[in-house]
């Protein structure tokens, strides 16, 4: 008699746990959806961000290119750079998310092409033609 009131007793111990255990779960997993919303928002606005900044560094490098500050190696390097930079989004948001490191990483390559588009831009070397006149073509 003991020990069948003993098994009922353990059971609904049992039981009343793994319950509590299951709506644990299931507020964090409620909790879990809203930080993925959170991050998927973060995320988006940390590609924008990125790809706002990268359009005018492609900008910047064109009007260089058209006004015939860049000889044609330093626009290959500065484009070079260009693709690393996509090529590192890439990296950091094939699983999804891109987290606060990651932007850093990025927004400092980013300083650093920026950095170097001006230096290439202003170091008063210009495209030379046929017979060291300026031309406009390269």
């Amino acid at each position: 008699m003991k020990s069948n009131l003993m098994k009922k007793t353990f059971g609904i111990l049992a039981l009343s746990i793994l319950g509590l255990a299951a709506t644990g779960a299931q507020a964090a997993w409620d909790r879990g959806g809203q930080g993925h919303k959170q991050t998927y928002q973060q995320t988006k606005a940390y590609s924008q961000q990125i790809n706002a900044r990268q359009d005018r560094q492609m900008e910047r490098i064109q009007a260089g290119k058209r006004e015939g500050n860049l000889r044609r190696a330093e626009f290959r390097e500065l484009m070079h750079e260009q693709r690393e930079i996509r090529a590192m989004e890439r990296y950091f948001s094939d699983d999804g998310v891109i987290n606060s490191r990651e932007f850093k990483r990025l927004d400092r390559a980013l300083n650093i092409a920026s950095r170097n588009i001006r230096a290439e831009r202003h170091d008063r070397e210009v495209r030379r033609g046929a017979y060291g006149h300026n031309s406009g073509f390269n």
